[in-house]
């Protein structure tokens, strides 16, 4: 037995871990459990949120913007599972979790192939340097690393926060569109289709803007994708 594989065997029986939703012994969601997690997807206009054809906009809403569609995996509601599961990766970076996310991705890549057919690189939503020295890492990253391996596509950081920024959820959408306005930019030259990954699409604000930069730097389109949408 290695020495990774002891440390982790006395983590277990020091620290054991326990299903989120049931409550049994021996993982953050047993298998029981996530089975009946809707995973169906969630497909709605990037800009008002009304349910469409894969994400993309609605009539109304057909306009140009920089996203050419947007989608996610599950519902998100903040007291919810998923809530809990997103807030105990970004706050308290429980890395063993990512198990969780690696399921929740697989399982909704297998059932959507053809939304990443087309996509030649998958891009995180960057972190600023000071909110990462608060954390240690950027969430984001994980989880666009994690689709990167699913579809078998490069993954790189070619954006980044050119100025620190409030937290968007605690503010109104107005105060979001302000907030976030010329936030990033881009670091390498890119071409091609990008699949831009978060945690969360709530008004999608940033999602729109890093997509702004990275059509600007060369992208040929950029759709956004998410673990959640609220």
């Amino acid at each position: 037995m290695d020495l990774r594989k002891i440390l982790e065997e006395i983590k277990d029986y020091v620290f054991p871990v326990y299903c989120l939703e049931c409550r049994k012994e021996g993982e953050w969601l047993c298998k029981k459990c996530f089975d009946k997690i809707d995973i169906s997807g969630v497909f709605c206009c990037p800009h008002c949120h009304k349910n469409t054809k894969e994400g993309g906009y609605c009539f109304a809403c057909s306009k140009d913007l920089c996203l050419v569609s947007s989608f996610a995996i599950v519902v998100y509601k903040e007291d919810g599972l998923i809530g809990e599961i997103i807030q105990i990766l970004k706050y308290n970076y429980a890395e063993d979790i990512l198990i969780v996310f690696e399921k929740l991705i697989n399982n909704f890549v297998k059932q959507n192939q053809s939304l990443f057919s087309q996509i030649d690189l998958v891009v995180p939503i960057p972190l600023h340097k000071k909110r990462f020295v608060e954390r240690g890492f950027n969430q984001a990253k994980l989880i666009a690393e994690i689709v990167a391996r699913e579809i078998n596509k490069p993954c790189r950081e070619v954006i980044t926060r050119s100025r620190h920024t409030l937290q968007q959820a605690k503010l109104r959408r107005d105060e979001r569109l302000e907030n976030i306005k010329d936030a990033f930019k881009i670091v390498d030259s890119v071409q091609g289709s990008i699949l831009l990954v978060d945690d969360v699409f709530t008004t999608g604000t940033t999602l729109q803007e890093c997509a702004k930069v990275l059509k600007e730097g060369g992208a040929r389109s950029v759709t956004g994708f998410t673990v959640a949408r609220g």
